[in-house]
């Protein structure tokens, strides 16, 4: 019994003093290459104590409090002394080392701890050894800065624009060249009709590097053109941490303002961002029966849907944002059964409530006669629109690295849900003339579910990578509701008269999509004659995807047995269960439309295989180049059919495409400190599902419909870039790029002239765009000292884009689209052969003005952003252009770290500082522009917290 307790108490008091220990952790790098070392020594000097790199290059050291020497060695490396590394009890203190390679002499570099934690490895290191043409940030940087989310942080990358703070555009090309990976692995976003992700959703503090290629190598997918976005999480963090942020923002304009308008959806739960309603209320393949009949099951039918169908006035409440997250490491095992875990854990929740006063849409074609310069207004839409946007989002992670391998798995969920509310007034000047009062109610609830595991294994002469992602998304929209009535101008009773083009009618859609993708890359190192060190790499990746869609529309009419002036403009009054049609009064509100749309009811599929080989090959110690080749094979497969039902689909195929991509990367060393580099590479473009389709898919709000093109063929580009950079010291850059893209079917939007408010996607020929991108991050020195510092950013890219109008041929047509134009020519207008590509703005503009005070705490943001005019939709005969216009935006970011340990910070931001509005205007030759739409958004403010335990 003596001896247990001895026993016992020897393994309490190890624990006790094991306990009091902290930890030294980090990651060696190889100053040159800026790889990580395998097997590098950690050595506390004068001791045995020590540990070797994993084979990441990272490190976990347990020492006593206190300060000490800390010795990193490699073999033919220059071994680096630091000095007065200080261990807390308990914490965690991070050190990440740069090892120089001095094969002749073998000397001992001496820093201090100070100066090592000052030279973290950035973004330049990277940018400056990588062949490829890269930009992005580190967590380091974020943190400094104070940016929230993904979207915050890429503002300030050259070349990249972030629209309503979440949808990237990179070079000036939107999301169709935009492509948002998530671990190098592609992910849906909220919209799987987009190519990129709604960036937003990824916090910084769970995110390690964001990476932006501006140039395709073969082990990258082949579908992006602009940029690729990849958002690298921490599977490993270096400390423990436990986060909680609150997030707050007011808008003059839009929050607590009484006149705000929305409408109780009946879901419970969509302020959480998903619909705790059942959607359809009766079975779309149930017959509807004729008023004339009699039958009282239209009367049961009619009276299952909803009875709210206006939009009422009430206060809306502030923007608020929660998040909470927590990630740690932790070294398991002992003598020869050692692993490490890390895992992170994030919530994040917000809701926005917006308020839309004077919103306008607008519908204008030219007149018939040339000389006649102004356009003629078909129908203006005014009033205003009341939204709110909730959004919930999670993600998991658990990783373990054993020995040679590590294994790391994530689970991400998302939720949107957006309720929107409009009240207008819709004039028509051309067909009815009619002026009509519209009650438009709306929900969307989006989600997506990922889960990704993926390997890494460290063999002796190889490395191979896997990884698996499988996501579902779905769309659901229960019950858009849409009232028009009848205006009249002289009593200003409303009626439901259908040849004005009044109107009661619901919609459902639904969509459901699966996506799987498989893909494994390995590596093989080459040891060249003269001393350099050249890789191979080659891997296989297979995606899947299927999409289930389809629109039920409701439409109901009412035999009016009293006068027009009962309604008194009030939408909810058709579906009172006193004024629901039934077979004895034989009048009242009744369904008349059958809800099933041939067209709008589709199942397709896609598949692509892809295989791809390149290798890394210094041609000389300055010299080094990055070729290969990918090849991808994609298939699309179609189900559905025409509302004539004269085209039936069954699992037809619709695109069967062999692409074959080749890539070369150069860059040659002018210095120590710039390079120069070239690029040649080809890429694409697919269309999506949704343009790829016959479905009509309208939209309440903006009045529009977007129809599918079944024809349509992927975009085949061909890329060049030059580029010369220079790191004049640490956090300094000064580059200068210049690129080409060739296009041989861009994808633009283009309008029906025999119905303006119709758009559909069409592939416009061959298009070209030449581009200048100029950058410099720069410290302002002479207000700068060693506690404050200034960092002037900027970066400007300029883009001149064309396209030949006579390879463009409309749906239908046999007219060019030069033919088209021209024939439409005003008096005294010239038609040129070519045109601006559509979505690309002429130039953009970033800039910020940093501030950073390490004794104060005191970080600061002043940042501006701007691109320039833009073709939004492809006019068409008399419907002229649409052009979206720049969108100045001034924002400005102070934060305050609070405490002795500094683990609170608190920030305050100001955003659309100059308050500028969203607004599309139609162009014409010598005509005054007109309102397409127009958003005012307003000034806002806004407070965070973020505490760190």
């Amino acid at each position: 019994m003596k001896k247990v307790f001895i026993t016992l108490l020897a393994i309490f008091i190890g624990q006790l003093l094991m306990a009091q220990k902290g930890t030294l952790r980090g990651t060696v790098y190889d100053s040159v290459t800026n790889e990580t070392l395998i097997g590098a020594t950690i050595l506390k000097e004068g001791t045995t104590i020590g540990v070797q790199t994993d084979f990441d290059g990272q490190f976990s050291l347990q020492l006593e409090p206190g300060k000490h020497t800390i010795i990193f060695q490699f073999i033919s490396y220059t071994t680096q002394r630091v000095e007065d590394v200080e261990i807390i009890s308990n914490k965690v203190t991070v050190m990440n080392i740069k090892l120089g390679q001095n094969i002749e002499e073998l000397g001992t570099v001496v820093v201090t701890a100070t100066e090592v934690r000052n030279n973290v490895v950035a973004m330049d290191a990277v940018k400056r050894k990588e062949t490829r043409m890269i930009d992005g940030g580190t967590s380091e940087s974020f943190k400094r800065i104070g940016d929230n989310n993904a979207g915050d942080a890429l503002k300030r990358i050259t070349g990249v624009a972030v629209q309503e703070g979440k949808h990237v555009f990179v070079r000036g090309l939107g999301d169709r060249y935009t492509k948002t990976l998530l671990n190098s692995m592609s992910i849906p976003g909220l919209d799987p009709d987009k190519n990129s992700v709604q960036v937003d959703i990824f916090p910084t503090n769970l995110v390690d590097n964001i990476i932006i290629y501006k140039t395709f190598s073969p082990d990258l997918p082949g579908d992006f053109t602009g940029g690729l976005v990849d958002v690298k999480t921490k599977n490993f963090p270096d400390d423990k941490t436990i986060s909680f942020g609150y997030r707050t923002s007011f808008n003059p304009d839009m929050n607590l303002n009484t006149d705000n308008i929305m409408f109780d959806s009946g879901n419970t739960f969509s302020f959480l961002g998903f619909n705790g309603k059942q959607g359809v209320p009766i079975s779309p393949t149930r017959t509807i029966p004729d008023n004339t009949e009699g039958d009282r099951t239209l009367t049961y039918m009619t009276s299952k849907f909803d009875k709210v169908m206006r939009a009422d006035k009430g206060k809306n409440w502030l923007n608020q944002g929660f998040s909470f997250s927590y990630s740690d490491q932790r070294d398991k095992g002992k003598n020869g059964k050692a692993y490490k875990l890390g895992y992170n854990a994030m919530i994040n929740y917000s809701i926005d409530n917006l308020y839309y006063d004077n919103v306008e849409f607008g519908r204008y074609i030219k007149r018939a006669a040339a000389e006649d310069f102004e356009l003629n207004k078909e129908e203006v839409r005014k009033g205003v629109l009341g939204q709110r946007d909730a959004l919930l989002s999670g993600i998991l992670s658990v990783a373990l690295k054993k020995d040679s391998s590590s294994y790391t798995l994530n689970l991400f969920q998302t939720l949107g849900g957006t309720t929107q509310a409009s009240n207008r007034i819709s004039e028509n000047f051309e067909q009815t003339g009619a002026t009509l009062v519209e009650d438009i109610l709306t929900y969307s609830q989006r989600s997506m579910s990922n889960a990704m595991l993926s390997g890494k294994h460290k063999f002796k002469k190889w490395d191979l990578n896997w990884s698996n992602s499988i996501s579902y998304s779905t769309i659901d929209d229960p019950d858009f509701r849409l009232t028009a009535l009848s205006v009249d101008q002289f009593t200003l009773d409303t009626a439901l008269i259908p040849g004005d083009g009044a109107t009661i009618a619901r919609y459902f859609r639904e969509l459901s999509e699966l996506n799987n993708t498989f893909r494994v890359d390995m590596k093989f190192p080459i040891s060249l004659k003269n001393g350099n060190r050249s890789y191979v790499k080659y891997g296989l990746q297979e995606t899947y995807k299927e999409r289930d869609f389809r629109i039920l529309s409701y439409t109901f009419d009412h035999d009016l047995g009293a006068i027009n002036s009962q309604i008194q403009g009030d939408p909810n009054w058709f579906f009172e269960e006193e004024n629901i049609w039934t077979p004895e009064k034989d009048e009242g509100t009744y369904l008349i439309s059958s809800p099933l749309d041939p067209a709008n009811t589709y199942f397709a599929t896609q598949f692509i295989s892809a295989g791809y080989l390149l290798n890394e090959l210094p041609i000389s110690k300055l010299f080094k180049a990055t070729y290969g080749i990918r090849i991808e094979h994609s298939k699309m497969f179609y189900t559905g059919q025409d509302q004539q039902g004269e085209h039936l689909y069954v699992n037809t195929e619709t695109l069967n495409e062999l692409n074959v991509l080749p890539s070369l990367n150069l860059i040659y060393n002018l210095s120590e400190k710039s390079n120069l580099r070239a690029s040649f590479n080809h890429t694409l473009a697919r269309p999506s599902f949704k343009e790829k389709s016959i479905a009509q898919i309208f939209d309440p709000i903006t009045k529009r419909t977007f129809i599918g093109n079944i024809d349509l063929e992927e975009t085949k580009v061909k890329n060049i870039d030059l580029r010369w950079e220079a790191f004049p010291k640490l956090g300094e850059t000064f580059s200068a790029t210049a690129f080409y893209k060739h296009f041989d079917g861009h994808i633009e939007v283009v309008s029906f002239e025999t119905a303006p408010d119709n758009v559909q996607p069409i592939n416009s020929g061959t298009s070209g765009m030449f581009g200048l991108e100029l950058e410099f991050r720069k410290d302002l020195g002479f207000l700068s000292d060693d506690e404050q510092k200034f960092t002037l950013v900027s970066n400007v890219t300029l883009i001149e884009s064309r396209l030949d109008m006579n390879e463009v041929i409309l749906p239908s047509q046999t007219e060019t689209e030069f033919d088209i134009r021209r024939d439409n020519a005003r008096t005294g207008e010239t038609i040129d052969q070519y045109r601006k590509m559509s979505g690309q703005p002429p130039f953009m503009v970033n800039g910020s003005l940093n501030y950073q005070n390490n004794r104060s705490g005191i970080d600061g943001n002043v940042s501006y952003n701007v691109q320039g005019k833009s073709l939004a939709i492809v006019g068409m005969g008399r419907v002229p252009d649409v052009y979206t216009q720049p969108f100045h935006s001034l924002n400005l970011k102070i934060s305050k770290k609070i405490g002795k340990e500094n683990k609170s910070k608190l920030s305050v931001s100001a955003t659309n500082i100059i308050d500028q509005n969203r607004v599309d205007l139609y162009e014409s030759f010598n005509a005054q522009d007109q309102t397409y739409s127009r958003f005012e958004i307003g000034r806002s403010f806004g407070v965070s917290y973020n505490y760190s335990f």
